[in-house]
C-alpha cells in the first residue's frame, strides 16, 4: 500500500514535470483569488447570521408586566 502510493506519487511528480503541469496543479491545489473572496464573504455571512439572529435564551416577563398593569 504505501509503496503503490510512493510509486503513484513519483509518476506524477514526473508527469508534471515532463509536460510542465506546474501552473496547473498550482490552479487545481492553491487558493486562488475567487477562493479567497468566497471565505472572506463566508466570513461576513455568519457575522451577520449570528447579529440578524441572537440566541434565544431569554426569559419573558410578560406576565410579570401585566399583573402590575392590573393589580
Amino acid at each position: 500500500m504505501i509503496l503503490s502510493k510512493m510509486l503513484i506519487n513519483q509518476v506524477a511528480n514526473y508527469l508534471t514535470k515532463h509536460f510542465k503541469l506546474d501552473k496547473v496543479m498550482n490552479y487545481v491545489f492553491d487558493d486562488n483569488e475567487l477562493d479567497d473572496k468566497v471565505k472572506e464573504l463566508e466570513k461576513r455571512l455568519n457575522l451577520v447570521e449570528q447579529i440578524a439572529h441572537p440566541s434565544k435564551d431569554f426569559k419573558c416577563n410578560y406576565k410579570i408586566e401585566e399583573e402590575n398593569k392590573n393589580g
